[in-house]
């Protein structure tokens, strides 16, 4: 999808998740999950971090980072020069871009989560992770000084492919597409009870170091049960989610609430 279109769909998604916290689905059933011991789970004491103390916690992980000068709506901005406990996380941009994409700024309490979530992704020898944005900056009007939630707080990462191995410096030779391994239905539970297996297209995808659709789909569904069986995000939306996010994970730290949304 193309960046401005893509951001485009992501702002109106950002209007439309406002009261998902206290809001009912269409069936009656609560669209959030509550906690009693929320303040125990990561994604609850990264977001919970003063700027100073957050950036302590990437020193003390050793994760090489340098701190972003001005991104409005960021409490503590940060690039993350290297990878994240083993996994790189980026845009598609170029080395030499990057260097100044706003897509490609954290909070850096994300930058903890996601330190988290390596852990994970190594397990699956996922060694990159290639995402539409984290920050998104936010309106030129923005009050200066007010911080922001989800993307335009840097809070938030899209991932659209997770990549499994490359040769050299060179191109993928295995990924998982979000988009196109998922196999979800809109609307269908995605952990737990009544999520039931991932649906298989049969037949092998083409190329001889491809796994069949059904093993990849079982793959990125364990990724993002693992996930969220520890609380490392307040929110995950899936391609199950609704048609804004047929083509990518949202992976979300957010301050202030006792819930985790993961649909």
């Amino acid at each position: 999808m193309p960046p401005a279109r893509h951001a485009a769909t992501a702002c109106a998604l950002a209007l439309a998740l406002g009261p998902l916290a206290t809001a009912p689905s269409a069936q009656g059933r609560p669209k959030v999950k509550f906690h009693q011991d929320w303040a125990r789970h990561p994604s609850a004491r990264y977001a919970a971090l003063s700027a100073e103390r957050c950036r302590e916690a990437l020193v003390r992980r050793k994760i090489a980072f340098e701190p972003v000068r001005r991104a409005p709506g960021v409490l503590a901005p940060v690039r993350l020069t290297q990878g994240v406990g083993g996994v790189l996380y980026r845009t598609a941009e170029p080395a030499h871009r990057r260097a100044d994409n706003p897509n490609d700024v954290f909070d850096c309490r994300l930058a903890l989560a996601l330190s988290d979530f390596s852990r994970i992704l190594r397990v699956h020898d996922i060694g990159e992770v290639l995402m539409f944005s984290a920050w998104r900056p936010p309106s030129p009007m923005w009050p200066e000084g007010k911080l922001a939630t989800r993307h335009p707080g840097g809070l938030a990462i899209d991932i659209y492919r997770f990549v499994k191995k490359r040769a050299g410096d060179g191109f993928a030779e295995e990924w998982l597409d979000v988009e196109r391994d998922f196999v979800g239905r809109r609307g269908a539970p995605v952990c737990g009870e009544g999520a039931g297996k991932p649906a298989s297209r049969g037949a092998a995808r083409k190329g001889a170091s491809s796994p069949p659709a059904d093993a990849a789909a079982r793959e990125l569904r364990s990724i993002v049960c693992e996930a969220a069986d520890q609380h490392i995000f307040t929110s995950i939306l899936t391609p199950n989610y609704d048609r804004a996010h047929r083509n990518h994970l949202h992976l979300e730290v957010t301050p202030d609430v006792q819930w985790q949304l993961v649909r």
